[in-house]
């Protein structure tokens, strides 16, 4: 299906603001798209994998945002108290507490356990299908570390080398072959033996995660006959990284700077995922990230989903267009309250059909551990 044909198909309630939000939608998909760089803080989610995302195609990408950003809060109502009271206190051992020491010559490592759900359909492949018509699934997982030096001015190591493990398969058994054989054509889909790059004081330009991030000062003015400063074409792996000094402390006035700046979208189930991402390597100067906690107890409809000893999982619910996608998302962070830290992130649908695959299965899914280690791999 062509891709905006399916933004039409999953636009498809009855809503006379229907047609603006496709055209939306189709204008925001060819900027994306497009060379121009954007003056505003780019997404640059790591999915796993290397160029193919973790065995996403782009287009499965784009669509994903454009479908999220038909999205809307299920119910507009403030966060609940017990979520405030998390993330207060938990931006309270931020600020008390320490982060790890890392000594000369040790790393930072952050290694992301991730796990994807992808669709196959015999004709179409991978990706390609929509849930209702596709034949199988396949649930796998794999690993990403990063090594972060203990000057942040020497390289990086971003290590994708480890192999994704199938997890599960469901409805036709023929998706496990089918999978096997895309990952032995397009390692990109899976692990890949020279995955292992250098990022010159965490700048990423390679490309393998799409086209470097642009980052010049949000409140740089518009212009398509000044080209930003070389500098400023650099895409980071920490993203708000070039913002750190100009991003306010003050949590309503970063909330406020989040809207104005974060490219997708400004509402607060986007605002929620994004800060949840940029939370999840710890990078953040600790007043920032604690400013960032508190942010998430001011968007509406943040709840505890769950507590598991220190883990307190928050959850937002957005109602999407309808459709044959389910017509709810909901975002869940996973909070180590007596670190501060996020741990885990999960995106579901509960609303999607179960005839193929069981209900309670994330879509995508991110474990974080952070540990101080001797030593990186070499590229």
């Amino acid at each position: 299906m062509e891709l905006f044909e399916m933004v039409r198909e999953i636009e498809n309630t009855p809503d006379p603001s229907t047609p603006a939000r496709i055209a939306r939608s189709r204008e925001r998909v060819l900027t994306e798209l497009g060379a121009a760089p954007k003056r505003r803080v780019r997404s640059r989610w790591v999915w796993g994998g290397t160029a193919a995302l973790g065995g996403l195609s782009t287009a499965t990408i784009v669509a994903s945002v454009i479908i999220a950003g038909l999205a809307a809060p299920v119910v507009v109502q403030p966060a609940s108290a017990a979520a405030v009271e998390v993330l207060n206190d938990a931006a309270e051992v931020v600020i008390e507490g320490t982060d790890p020491v890392v000594g000369p010559g040790q790393y930072l490592r952050i290694r992301e356990t991730y796990e994807l759900v992808s669709l196959w359909d015999a004709d179409a492949g991978f990706n390609t299908a929509t849930l209702p018509t596709s034949e199988g699934a396949v649930h796998v997982r794999g690993v990403r570390d990063l090594y972060v030096p203990s000057d942040r001015t020497e390289d990086w190591i971003l290590d994708g080398r480890a192999p994704n493990e199938v997890l599960e398969v469901w409805g036709d058994p023929r998706a496990k072959a089918a999978y096997d054989q895309m990952a032995a054509v397009s390692p990109g889909t899976d692990s890949d033996p020279t995955g292992i790059r250098a990022l010159p004081q965490g700048a990423d330009e390679s490309g393998a995660h799409g086209a470097p991030q642009v980052t010049p000062s949000p409140g740089a003015a518009d212009s398509e006959d000044t080209p930003p400063p070389a500098d400023e074409e650099v895409g980071y792996y920490d993203r708000f990284r070039p913002f750190y000094d100009e991003m306010p402390r003050d949590p309503q006035q970063l909330l406020a700077w989040y809207r104005d700046n974060l490219q997708t979208s400004s509402d607060d189930w986007y605002v929620f995922q994004s800060i949840g991402q940029g939370l999840r390597t710890n990078l953040m100067p600790r007043d920032l990230r604690a400013a960032s906690l508190r942010v998430l107890g001011m968007l509406s409809g943040v709840e505890v989903a769950a507590t598991n000893g220190t883990i307190t999982t928050l959850a937002m619910p957005a109602q999407l267009g309808g459709g044959e996608f389910g017509d709810l998302l909901v975002s869940e962070l996973d909070i180590d309250t007596s670190t501060g830290q996020i741990v885990g992130i999960r995106e579901t649908y509960p609303h999607r059909s179960t005839s193929l695959m069981p209900a309670g299965v994330p879509w995508a899914s991110w474990h974080i551990e952070i540990s101080v280690v001797d030593g990186a791999p070499t590229p």
